[in-house]
């Protein structure tokens, strides 16, 4: 009879530790589900934004010709940087990269006014460029807000025990960060001798 009782309270003491163990899995797998879409919706926030600059591009491009024949070599770039952001399509990795490629050409760009005044009075092109500023802005904030959402989502698949459930899941962790550009860690050289 001892027996017995000693059996069925190792039987309850298995089915409390299944039962614990099987609600921590379910409980850490909606929850990487929540914050994956997380990521997601974060980064589609992030395209939004980006797209917005895409199509401002053209308008500020065809308003600055008229002004700044000779610096074709600036506007061919933006043009090439764009063309490779919708080259990149759907992957991520690519896109990021793409962008990156377009915040480099955009500096010497908003420079252009410094050395044409007459196109610092095209109310035109002021009205574009103040609009990709704000869109510059927005893109600032919404890459802060996804990099912060994947941060979220990396720290909880690393942590103990949530990285033994995620890595039977199928949640790894992501390294789709945006990152600086390491072009703009070299200071610009500013000459007033000129």
């Amino acid at each position: 009879m001892k027996s017995l009782w000693v059996v069925l309270g190792v039987v309850g003491l298995l089915i409390l530790v299944l039962l614990f163990a099987g609600g921590s899995y379910i409980s850490t797998k909606n929850t990487l589900v929540q914050k994956n879409e997380a990521i997601n919706q974060a980064y589609s926030q992030v395209s939004v934004v980006q797209q917005r600059r895409l199509d401002l591009i053209p308008n500020l491009v065809a308003s600055v010709k008229g002004y700044v024949a000779e610096e074709s070599t600036i506007l061919t770039n933006i043009a090439n940087a764009r063309a490779g952001i919708l080259a990149a399509g759907s992957d991520r990795a690519s896109s990021i990269n793409a962008n990156s490629k377009m915040d480099v050409a955009l500096g010497p760009f908003f420079r252009l006014q410094e050395q044409y005044p007459n196109l610092k009075g095209n109310d035109q092109f002021m009205r574009l460029q103040d609009e990709l500023a704000g869109t510059e802005n927005r893109i600032a904030v919404e890459r802060q807000r996804y990099n912060k959402t994947l941060e979220d989502y990396n720290v909880f698949v690393r942590q103990f025990p949530n990285s033994i459930w995620a890595g039977i899941a199928g949640f790894h962790y992501r390294d789709e960060y945006f990152k600086g550009n390491p072009e703009n860690s070299v200071a610009p050289k500013v000459d007033f001798s000129k």
